[in-house]
């Protein structure tokens, strides 16, 4: 697909508009009338074939104070009739992007992304599209213009995630539906153990009880002398000894940016080896905390759940979410959920990978649950997987 190619097309979902005003501000001279802009945008989207007449804004930026509906960059957030506008103060959007695209439904939905290119972006965009979304971006202004938020300049600059200008083409009767809205909940996902599971399409389906574990393997490091099936496997049977299901998977972090032939071996393009441990390219500290919150997530949208509390676990081993606010709330949502969520954060005396007591000595050490009635993460440690208490007042909040 060309760049400036036209695709005809015509989508019947809802629209999320994710718009960070410090890569692309709001022209100063219409700050107090943003009306007029979300009425570009949303005409606009109606010209290129985003008919359902619905959107949402969502407004980033460092400056905002996200407990304030007015500052000094929006003098007032207008709720139209066929858009809602918000303003939120985040460390990164695309954790939001997940959240709404899954919180939405059934069916996948559209992005309109305004936003300069970044690493996590755009590995997240394209994870969205591979779950059927349709992702639509502004090319970037020449340096130093400012983009103009005119009906025309939407228009010429609007491109879909891999290329092509949209323009409307009746492609469904008004009452079809876009997708069959049952693909989620019953198409399975095969697994194929050769093959890294990065999170880049849906992951393979596993039902019933299950462990997902989430690994920062630079705060934790692992045992450089032993293979992945063996790092697997003796994380796996500490977690079966605490009562966790033995469907387990585990996804390990590193920070690509160092060298090493471990490390390169490990993120090489081809999976040597047949256990359920995969290891995926994750920056620095900051750049890990982001993609393993991305990641988890994207788990939660793909794994399918029932009715019953508890049968899915969390396991995140690091050391950078335990009092970091914003991602502590994330996880705590997903407590909320009825996820069984164990948070390991390593201590100086525990985080020993040659230790033959390793990893159950971290795991019994540094373990804490979330508490429901402080939101809190609880200080006491939780060696053992404690019983669900299940009642039938309990809603299932996924």
């Amino acid at each position: 697909m060309g760049e400036d190619d036209t695709v005809g097309f015509e989508s019947l979902k809802q629209t999320l508009v994710f718009w960070n005003i410090d890569d692309y501000p709001i022209p100063v001279d219409t700050t107090d009338e943003l009306d007029a802009i979300f009425g570009d945008i949303l005409k606009a989207l109606h010209l290129m074939g985003f008919r359902r007449g619905y959107m949402d804004v969502n407004l980033y930026s460092e400056q905002l104070n996200s407990d304030e509906k007015e500052t000094g960059i929006i003098k007032g957030l207008p709720q139209g009739k066929s858009y809602a506008a918000f303003s939120y103060k985040m460390p990164d959007i695309t954790l939001h992007m997940i959240r709404q695209a899954s919180n939405i439904g059934p069916g996948p939905v559209n992005f309109l992304v305004i936003a300069k290119p970044k690493r996590e972006l755009d590995r997240v965009l394209q994870c969205l599209k591979s779950r059927r979304h349709n992702v639509l971006l502004l090319k970037p202004p020449p340096p130093d213009e400012e983009f103009l938020f005119s009906l025309d300049s939407l228009l010429e600059n609007a491109r879909f995630l891999g290329g092509g200008k949209p323009r409307f083409k009746e492609l469904y009767a008004s009452y079809a539906s876009e997708y069959d809205i049952s693909f989620e909940n019953y198409v399975e996902i095969k697994e194929d153990l050769s093959k890294t599971v990065d999170f880049s399409e849906r992951i393979p389906t596993v039902k019933g009880e299950r462990t997902a574990v989430f690994w920062d393997a630079v705060d934790c490091p692992f045992p450089p002398s032993s293979t992945p099936d063996e790092i697997y496997h003796s994380i796996k049977s500490a977690l079966v000894e605490r009562e966790f299901s033995d469907k387990i998977t585990i996804w390990a972090y590193l920070d690509d940016d160092k060298k090493g032939s471990w490390r390169d071996a490990l993120l090489g393009v081809e999976k040597t080896w047949v256990s359920r441990i995969y290891f995926l390219p994750g920056g620095d500290k900051a750049s890990r905390r982001i993609r393993m919150l991305n990641d988890i997530y994207l788990w939660v949208r793909d794994s399918p759940r029932s009715m019953t509390p508890y049968e899915q676990s969390l396991v995140l081993f690091a050391d950078q979410f335990k009092y970091a606010g914003y991602y502590t709330d994330m996880l705590q949502q997903l407590n909320d959920m009825r996820y069984d969520l164990l948070l390991v954060t390593p201590t100086l005396d525990i985080n020993n990978p040659e230790s033959p007591e390793w990893p159950g000595l971290l795991i019994d050490r540094g373990a804490a649950c979330f508490d429901d009635q402080t939101f809190k993460i609880s200080e006491e440690p939780s060696p053992k997987k404690h019983e669900a208490d299940v009642s039938e007042d309990t809603p299932d909040q996924g």
